[in-house]
């Protein structure tokens, strides 16, 4: 995810991928969400697939059933 993205764009990509996102904020070089209403903190120069990768598993470890990828 670009250090540049937008809290919008962020909520948006994730959207993308069926998952709710709120409240993004960034702090130094981590980004803060709240996932399916969940605390989540990504590294800021990490990859979109990469961050993907990161909510999926969170989501995966808190019984959250991740959205199928339709591929």
């Amino acid at each position: 995810m670009s250090r540049y993205a937008s809290n919008q764009e962020v909520v948006r990509f994730f959207a993308a991928h069926g998952i709710e996102v709120t409240q993004v904020r960034r702090e130094g070089g981590l980004r803060h969400l709240r996932v399916h209403d969940l605390p989540l903190t990504l590294p800021m120069p990490a990859s979109a697939d990469e961050c993907l990768r990161l909510v999926r598993e969170c989501l995966a470890r808190t019984a959250v059933p991740p959205p199928s990828s339709g591929q």
